[in-house]
């Protein structure tokens, strides 16, 4: 399959494939990059995301009983982060649910779309639901960090990591579905305008401030804030207490597909891993896949590691047996004597557990 080319790539001085996308892997500098999104505000093409448009009077009712989160109560405008688990509890995907009113948008993981959808339909049988997919005829931008609220003249909110809203906006005379999700504890909006609407939105937010971040520096953000992301750290070997997702499942909701062996899993603590942030010496030679080792004996695995060191450290995600978890232990790395990693912190990227 030919890769799609993101459209924004003025600029770029080299590129990398992402989810069957060709993007920028830098446009100017990383560091320049990095320290936008994470001081200011950067501005990334997010369109490889899928995009889900679910209609029908039991769309609400059954996510709800599909899914880890309580979403039935959402009001038009609200949104909260959920997971679709099989009947083992693994992972489906983790799914960014958002009442729009009339119909309810769905944020997918890059790819998961028809997976996703025919999760859905599987369980669909007297229920009023439509799903549709319109990733193919939207483009997604992603704003971030703590200057995005000012760029875009919005009020500022305190969101929970866990939850999501959603408003119409106006950018430089562009109408955009404007979706705020939090990326760890780091401002985040997701900008949905059609197709032929996203080349202007890209010139108007670069031109007001917003710098261009290419792939190499999401991923850094990504990874700096214990995000976990589909494939390495998300999917069916895992289960959302393993992957730090615990502030995305509400234990007093009642049943949904799954929901038994979460439960049994929390209540008797009987979690075996949990995904960690990880700190590595900027200079450590450490790859995806690397087995993490105490004394000699495996507890774990990176399973990814920031393109390139911030801070003076290289971050990165990894699963460790739950023995082995606590911040400050040091680890070292299989087939390498020079390098170690320290635990920094578990990783709850939508928030510790619901009271």
């Amino acid at each position: 399959m030919a890769l799609q080319e993101s459209e924004h790539q003025t600029g770029a001085t080299n590129f990398v494939e992402r989810h069957g996308f060709q993007l920028p892997a830098v446009y100017s500098d990383f560091a320049e990059e990095y320290t936008a999104a994470t001081t200011a505000v950067g501005v990334h093409d997010a369109t490889y995301m899928g995009r889900l448009k679910a209609t029908g009077e039991d769309s609400l009712d059954l996510l709800n009983r599909m899914s880890t989160n309580k979403v039935d109560h959402l009001d038009a405008g609200e949104g909260a982060v959920t997971v679709l688990t099989t009947d083992r509890g693994r992972i489906v995907d983790v799914l960014g649910v958002v009442n729009q009113g009339d119909h309810v948008i769905l944020l997918t993981s890059p790819g998961r779309q028809q997976a996703v959808t025919d999760w859905l339909d599987k369980y669909t049988i007297m229920e009023d639901l439509v799903i549709e997919d319109v990733s193919s005829d939207t483009a997604m931008l992603a704003l971030v960090g703590p200057n995005t609220v000012k760029l875009l003249g919005l009020a500022s909110t305190e969101l929970s990591q866990d939850s999501l809203t959603v408003q119409t906006v106006q950018v430089g005379g562009t109408e955009a579905l404007a979706v705020e999700q939090p990326l760890g504890t780091l401002s985040r909006y997701w900008l949905i305008v059609a197709q032929a609407a996203a080349a202007g939105l890209w010139q108007h937010l670069t031109g007001d401030g917003a710098v261009p971040l290419g792939a190499n520096a999401m991923d850094a953000v990504r990874i700096t804030f214990g995000v976990p992301e589909y494939g390495p750290e998300l999917g069916e070997p895992y289960n959302p207490l393993e992957a730090g997702l615990i502030g995305s499942v509400d234990f007093a909701k009642g049943c949904y597909i799954g929901q038994e062996v979460i439960a049994r899993l929390d209540s008797y603590k009987k979690v075996q891993k949990y995904l960690v942030s990880l700190s590595f010496d900027a200079d450590a030679d450490i790859s995806s896949g690397d087995e993490l080792l105490l004394d000699g004996q495996a507890v774990g695995m990176v399973t990814s590691v920031a393109p390139e060191p911030s801070g003076g450290a290289l971050r990165g995600l990894g699963y460790v047996k739950a023995a082995n978890t606590s911040p400050g232990v040091r680890l070292d790395v299989a087939g390498s004597e020079k390098s170690s990693v320290e635990i920094v912190a578990l990783a709850q990227p939508y928030g510790p557990p619901k009271d």
